[in-house]
């Protein structure tokens, strides 16, 4: 009897513990284009994120000033992602620089 990827892939992905590593691709792969559309197109190529664990984004920063700009707006950025990946399995974002 044959299962189909549809089937299986899903479970293999969290036993491999692959699934963050594809959260932080859909993230990464967003995320210019959720901060210009809440914060508009300044906020372009300004960051990007690195990692994700245990629900915390880590996003370096062009500099300390971008980092702390990003910082007051971690709220919203969250409940974007969060919309946009339709995971909501983001829940903080450390800023570094």
């Amino acid at each position: 009897m044959w299962t189909s990827l549809k089937k299986i892939l899903p479970f293999n992905i969290n036993k491999l513990g692959l699934s963050q590593v594809l959260e932080l691709n859909d993230i990464c792969l967003n995320w210019d284009e959720i901060l210009s559309e809440l914060f508009g197109e300044d906020f372009k190529n300004k960051s990007r994120p690195i990692s994700f664990k245990d629900k915390t984004l880590v996003v370096d920063c062009l500099n300390s000033i971008w980092a702390s700009e990003l910082q007051t707006k971690q709220i919203k950025i969250i409940e974007c992602v969060n919309k946009k990946i339709g995971k909501g399995g983001l829940e903080k974002i450390r800023f570094i620089s």
